[in-house]
């Protein structure tokens, strides 16, 4: 097994990530395009960001009990 050398050169991983790709209305793509440069960043970092805080208020809102993971059969007397 070799080394990973981090030779300086670009920017840090942002660890494992997976494709979710969709359509928008072509307004709402502009608008999307607007924001994201006016905060400096990308589109993808910008939605991402966006679905993230969406997405954490709608787990924390799911019943705790459908998030929860079983014991196993040893563990549970």
């Amino acid at each position: 097994m070799s080394a990973v050398i981090n030779r300086g050169g670009g920017r840090p991983s942002k660890g494992l990530r997976k494709y979710i790709g969709f359509r928008t209305p072509a307004k709402t793509a502009e608008d999307v395009h607007m924001i994201a440069a006016a905060k400096g960043m990308t589109v993808t970092d910008y939605v991402a960001s966006a679905v993230d805080r969406s997405l954490r208020e709608d787990l924390a809102l799911l019943d705790p009990f459908t998030q929860q993971d079983e014991l196993p059969i040893r563990m549970a007397s």
